[in-house]
């Protein structure tokens, strides 16, 4: 179940930076608000995983997830650049998450 409680908090903190983006320095109050209900339940989760799961397990899985998801979503949603290079760099954050969850 602590997997479960990590992956949702990394998704939530995925789009809690996606929201981020839209409320455009949180000048949009809508967007700001959903931005830190996110947050807040992205918080909580990994709370819950970090009941069983190492911290620094935990943590780099919970970066990793969102660092990557909030690239994607930004790639896909806000028009941000999909260079090669910033594909490469997301590869490489995403084979490191499936690697630290492979060795776990």
């Amino acid at each position: 179940m602590s997997w479960a409680f990590l992956i949702g908090a990394g998704l939530a903190e995925m789009i809690a930076v996606f929201f981020m983006g839209k409320s455009k320095g949180y000048q949009i109050l809508k967007w700001s608000i959903l931005s830190i209900v996110t947050f807040a339940l992205s918080f909580y989760l990994l709370s819950r995983s970090l009941e069983t799961l190492p911290l620094g397990l935990a943590y780099s899985i919970w970066v990793g997830i969102g660092a990557a998801g909030g690239v994607i979503l930004g790639m896909l949603y806000l028009n941000e650049s999909t260079d090669r290079w910033r594909i490469f760099f997301l590869t490489l954050i995403i084979g490191s998450v499936v690697g630290l969850k492979v060795i776990a």
